[in-house]
């Protein structure tokens, strides 16, 4: 796992998750998404898209290595730990997917859908002792968002995402989960419905923070 090292060790916007020097940061975040705004309050991430690490989160999403998947859940929480957020989070909620787009491992046998998110938030929850729970529901299906412009990915999941039957979020702190953030499309559509609901803060946990270029590499 040495090949990981450096893209881990990159310091990071904790508004947005961008990979930044640290004399980009002040108090709200970065330069750039202070100008964008965002409805999440912060964003934890294991890495950048970048190098070794790269190639160990292909063979995670692509292929399917159970401890891979492991190994970036703990990692993954302990970046949660060491943040002043953690005693605020109440829960974790996985980014639901359509059944169109469930990936599947090329080592599975049974053929099993894989959704990346859902098996982290629920190891997340058991490495953090934060309850896990499955808020939200996508509510249409679509395109696949791999190599749409940041405008097109919004539009394409703009009205996508709902808060699941019976469930209340108002006043709770949520804490949304996915596999990667590329220009972070999806997480602010379902920011958005968890503000609307009355929750009294959003924040998003992803193994990798991607690029502005990382629509080209085949990513979701």
């Amino acid at each position: 796992m040495a090949a990981v090292g450096p893209a881990m060790a990159l310091d990071y916007c904790p508004g947005c998750g961008r990979t930044v020097a640290p004399f980009e940061l002040n108090e709200v975040g970065c330069g750039v998404c202070r100008e964008e705004g965002r409805p999440f309050a912060r964003v934890f991430r294991t890495a950048a898209y970048h190098g070794g690490f790269a190639e160990v989160f292909r063979r995670y999403k692509y292929v399917g290595h159970e401890n891979l998947e492991l190994f970036l859940a703990r990692n993954l929480a302990r970046e949660i730990f060491q943040s002043e957020c953690y005693d605020d989070i109440d829960v974790l909620v996985p980014v639901p997917t359509c059944w169109q787009h469930r990936l599947r491992r090329n080592l599975q046998s049974s053929g099993q859908a894989f959704h990346p998110a859902e098996g982290l938030a629920r190891l997340l929850s058991k490495h953090t002792s934060i309850p896990y729970a499955p808020l939200l529901n996508r509510i249409r299906g679509g395109r696949s968002q791999v190599g749409l412009s940041f405008t097109a990915r919004l539009e394409n999941v703009r009205g996508k995402f709902r808060l699941a039957r019976g469930c209340q979020v108002a006043g709770g702190r949520v804490c949304i989960v996915d596999d990667i953030m590329t220009t972070g499309a999806t997480v602010r559509e379902c920011a958005k419905v968890l503000r609307r609901a009355r929750a009294s803060a959003v924040y998003v946990a992803v193994v990798a923070r991607a690029g502005e270029d990382a629509a080209s590499l085949n990513l979701v």
